[in-house]
């Protein structure tokens, strides 16, 4: 379970250790590394393609390589995707060191496309039959423990060059590939083969129809979608607003303390409140509690009043959206059979892909008409994710795991 657990870990930072870094790469005139004689517009644009290059890369893909992983095998499709990471760091620390911006894009593109490492190991550690609810709750504390390295790692050792976090990812994942040729091993099942004829280039939307199709996910998996919209809007925005809010008007390095406090909260909550809570709750209740929660904390962040209420707010926002977020995935594993994990697993990482980008265009739009709407809008959906995740999937259930 180790390299399974270190290949989540990996990708996590590799999916998020390339952002800190546009900043300096491409719009600070001081350290300007790609497009030197552009527009700040254009490299503006440029920046936010890199990142919505991976996005739509991993929305597109990871249900894609999780159906793969339930007809070929789970390690296979692990290696292919860790290679497929460490390519993508590989080319994108070169092409910072050559000051190639198409190389970049193309590590960009790479990386994305081969971005399921996390559920398509989250089904590898459900196939093994042991504690479900803890095991993607743990994979999740390693999930966000990547998530809260990637801007450390890209910060601190962006002071060597600012390829060194890649190389350093690089290096990373290949250690990560190396325990996992050497020490992952899945049970044999007799008989399964890859079936390329239901596999083809339309395989992303063909996933979405069929979740859409099935009665017993789509519920959840549309409540879901409306949690990760709520959540990328909070997550991305609400820095602007503490730093804007004029009983406020935090600090960046204020802002940089509440962001790394709701990490702390993220890492509390998998590895400790949610294995606990599920033990005694069941995963419904849990999934709208934590979502309630969440949005009433988002709502408290609108009357704060000091920095200390703000980082007491970010715990608790990191906790909550915790106890949500490996709950609705159980009830959707639970509700899928064992050969549907893999497939199952990728909609959840495209889902929570398309959700992010979603909320990246429509509170870029709200930002413009005041700062406090895109945390308004974050607190509505967030709410009314918890309200549709109360009947979401009751109406049909592929196996008979309790709620």
């Amino acid at each position: 379970m180790i390299a399974l657990y270190l290949l989540i870990l990996v990708d996590s930072i590799s999916a998020t250790v390339i952002i800190p870094l546009l900043g300096p790469l491409l719009i600070d005139p001081a350290t300007l590394v790609f497009l030197p004689d552009a527009s700040l517009p254009l490299r503006n644009f440029v920046s936010g393609l890199l990142v919505a290059t991976y996005v739509f890369l991993m929305l597109y893909m990871a249900p894609v390589l999780g159906r793969l992983s339930d007809q070929w095998g789970r390690r296979p499709v692990l290696l292919l995707c860790g290679a497929g990471v460490l390519l993508g760091n590989l080319l994108a620390g070169l092409a910072i060191d050559l000051h190639l911006l198409p190389l970049l894009f193309l590590g960009r593109l790479i990386g994305g496309a081969t971005a399921a490492a996390q559920p398509t190991a989250q089904a590898a550690l459900v196939d093994t039959g042991s504690n479900k609810a803890r095991l993607l709750s743990y994979s999740m504390l390693f999930s966000s423990l990547g998530f809260v390295l990637g801007p450390v790692v890209a910060s601190g050792l962006s002071t060597i060059s600012f390829s060194a976090p890649l190389h350093l990812c690089t290096a990373l994942t290949l250690i990560a590939l190396v325990l996992l040729w050497t020490g992952y091993r899945e049970v044999e099942k007799p008989g399964r083969k890859v079936d390329w004829s239901t596999i083809s280039i339309f395989e992303g939307v063909r996933c979405f129809k069929e979740a859409a199709g099935d009665r017993a996910v789509r519920g959840i998996l549309g409540g879901f979608l409306l949690m990760q919209v709520a959540w990328g809007s909070f997550f991305v925005f609400v820095s602007v607003y503490l730093m804007e809010a004029p009983r406020l008007d935090m600090s960046l390095h204020q802002v940089g303390a509440f962001m790394s406090i709701m990490g702390v909260g993220f890492c509390i909550s998998n590895g400790l409140v949610q294995p606990a809570l599920a033990e005694r709750f069941g995963m419904r209740s849990l999934a709208v509690a934590g979502l309630a929660l969440n949005a009433a904390t988002m709502v408290a962040c609108l009357l704060l009043g000091s920095a200390y209420q703000a980082y007491a707010a970010a715990l608790v926002a990191g906790i909550t959206v915790n106890i949500a977020y490996p709950s609705i995935v159980t009830m959707l594993s639970d509700r899928v059979t064992p050969e549907r994990q893999g497939w199952i697993l990728g909609m959840v990482g495209s889902a929570a892909a398309m959700g992010w980008g979603v909320s990246s265009v429509i509170s870029g739009a709200l930002g413009g008409l005041g700062q406090a709407l895109p945390v308004v809008l974050a607190a509505a959906l967030m709410a009314g994710a918890a309200l549709a995740m109360t009947v979401a999937g009751s109406g049909g259930t592929t196996t008979a795991a309790p709620d």
